[in-house]
């Protein structure tokens, strides 16, 4: 996102390469784009109908940037649909896209690490690179079972450089911080999450526009109507600082908050986090404020 959700799922996929950042730091990449094109030629050896094709994706690639459960399947459904006849004009750039995307992991798992200042701390990141829909998403899953912070990264993303750097962030904070939950977690630790991410990825490749790091291609003026409410949206999402949950978490991402904006936890985490950073927080010591206390580091900042 920007991430908006995380899926647990995802951890079945295998790394198959690895780079090394220095001794302590490690990214490793792993490529599904060759999966999703071996999916694509048994889609169209021969005419199949829009229900056989998502079945078809669903038992033999099924990545998407959704949420998991049955709404998450009714919009991975949507956006394959909508995507179909946009993938033979992307086919023959899949491979530089693949190569690119590895070159830009990199480059932001080493800027990163340097911005937190993680020194000799063990960092193991991984990012698997994917066709995605077209929607511009992409999503970080946390460290659990033994498995490594794992970004989900579509190739094809139009701000993939960007994102890149915000899930990345998202994979190294965690591992500084402890953070432990993903999708449903408590609003505040979803803008304290967020808000990082944004503001570390504008530490990353500075001087771009806000907009880059805060909307979505088709956000439209997001970030305009973000500043205009964002008193409003302040006030009335701080009640909810403390709330978590699957319902709660659609409300502030993929549904419409109080006041009518899609993805309100964003707005108040670009906020909130501005407002941390300009009161002399580092990122640094940003990023080791421990997952238990991030609301409440919020809920104060929010006060100021």
């Amino acid at each position: 996102m920007l991430t908006k959700n995380l899926c647990a799922a995802a951890f079945a996929i295998s790394a198959t390469g690895a780079q090394a950042a220095d001794a302590a730091h490690t990214l490793d990449i792993a490529d599904r784009v060759g999966k999703f094109q071996t999916f694509y030629a048994e889609a169209t050896a021969k005419p199949i109908d829009a229900d056989a094709r998502f079945a078809l994706w669903q038992k033999d690639y099924g990545i998407a940037a959704v949420p998991p459960g049955p709404d998450g399947d009714a919009m991975a459904r949507k956006l394959v649909d909508d995507a179909w006849t946009k993938y033979p004009a992307l086919i023959p750039h899949l491979s530089a896209m693949e190569k690119q995307g590895e070159a830009d992991a990199n480059l932001a798992f080493d800027r990163i690490n340097a911005l937190f200042k993680t020194g000799d701390t063990p960092i193991q990141s991984r990012v698997v690179l994917y066709v995605g829909q077209f929607d511009n998403n992409a999503y970080t899953i946390p460290p659990m079972d033994g498995r490594p912070a794992t970004v989900m990264m579509s190739v094809e993303n139009a701000n993939r450089k960007v994102v890149l750097a915000h899930e990345l962030t998202h994979s190294i904070h965690a591992q500084l911080a402890g953070v432990k939950n993903s999708f449903g977690a408590p609003i505040g630790e979803t803008m304290f999450l967020e808000g990082l991410a944004m503001r570390t990825s504008q530490a990353v490749y500075p001087g771009l526009p806000e907009t880059t790091y805060t909307q979505m291609s088709e956000d439209g003026d997001w970030l305009a109507t973000c500043y205009a409410k964002k008193d409003a949206v302040l006030r009335d999402i701080a009640p909810d600082l403390d709330k978590s949950g699957r319902e709660i978490a659609m409300k502030y991402t993929f549904g419409h908050g109080n006041n009518g904006m899609q993805r309100e936890a964003y707005c108040a985490a670009w906020i909130v986090m501005g407002k941390l950073i300009a009161s002399g927080k580092t990122l640094p010591e940003l990023a080791r404020i421990p997952e238990e206390k991030m609301v409440d580091t919020i809920r104060v900042a929010m006060q100021k």
